[in-house]
C-alpha cells in the first residue's frame, strides 16, 4: 500500500434523550495499543453504563474489532466500525462512553446515535495521509544544500535531521512513487553518496 489515511486523537460529546455519549478517537499502531487505550477509558469512566468501541489497527485494514459492551447486538460497535471503514481510516480507534439517561433509544436510535457520536469525534480529528517513502542520509556543501532542499520540496519530499558543520548533514524522505534520487545525484555531480536507510511511512 503506497499510502493510507489515519486520524489524530480527538474527542466530542453529544446528548440524546438525556443520555450522554462521550466519543474518543485515537491513533493506534497495534491491537495492544488499542487495548491499553480502552483500559484507560474504563478506568477513567468506571461508572459509565457502556464503553463501546471499534478499531482498524493495521495499515491494510485486516485487523478490525468492535464491541457493543452490553448494548443490543450490532447497535454500537458495528456502527462505530462502519465510520472507520467507510472513511477508509487505518491505525485508528473510536470509543464511545455512554451514561444512560433513563430513556431507551431502541435499536434504530442506538445505531444512529453511536454513528453520530463517532462522526462527531472524527470531525474534530485531523486527517493525516501517510505515504510510503524511501529514506536517505547524506552530507553536502552549504551551497548545494539549498538546491537539494528546493528540489526535494518541489517533488513532494521533505528533509529532516539537519545538522550544520563543515557541510550539511540531513535525512531526506521521498515518496516511493517519485523518482527524484537521480536529480539529487546530478545536483551534486555524482560526488555525494545518498545512503538508503530503508522505507517507512511519512506525513507530508
Amino acid at each position: 500500500m503506497n499510502s493510507f489515511v489515519t486520524l489524530t486523537d480527538a474527542q466530542a460529546e453529544i446528548v440524546v434523550l438525556r443520555s450522554r455519549f462521550l466519543s474518543f478517537v485515537y491513533h493506534i499502531e497495534s491491537e495492544e495499543e488499542g487495548a491499553a487505550r480502552l483500559a484507560e477509558l474504563r478506568k477513567r469512566y468506571f461508572d459509565a453504563t457502556h464503553v463501546c468501541y471499534a478499531y482498524v489497527a493495521d495499515i491494510a485494514g485486516n485487523v478490525c474489532k468492535s464491541s457493543d459492551d452490553g448494548e443490543p447486538a450490532s447497535t454500537a460497535g458495528a456502527p462505530i466500525l462502519s465510520v472507520l471503514t467507510g472513511g477508509g481510516y487505518r491505525q485508528a480507534m473510536i470509543a464511545v462512553v455512554r451514561y444512560f439517561g433513563g430513556t431507551k433509544l431502541g435499536v434504530g436510535g442506538l445505531v444512529r446515535t453511536y454513528t453520530d457520536a463517532a462522526l462527531a469525534a472524527v470531525e474534530k480529528a485531523e486527517k493525516r495521509t501517510l505515504v510510503m517513502s524511501d529514506v536517505y542520509d547524506a552530507e553536502v556543501s552549504y551551497q548545494l544544500f539549498g538546491k537539494i532542499k528546493n528540489t526535494v520540496a518541489n517533488r513532494g519530499g521533505k528533509i529532516t535531521n539537519i545538522e550544520y558543520g563543515n557541510g550539511v548533514r540531513f535525512t531526506v524522505a521521498i515518496p516511493a512513487t517519485c523518482d527524484v534520487l537521480g536529480e539529487l545525484i546530478d545536483i551534486t555531480g555524482g560526488k555525494t553518496n545518498f545512503i538508503h536507510r530503508g522505507n517507512r511511512y511519512e506525513i507530508y
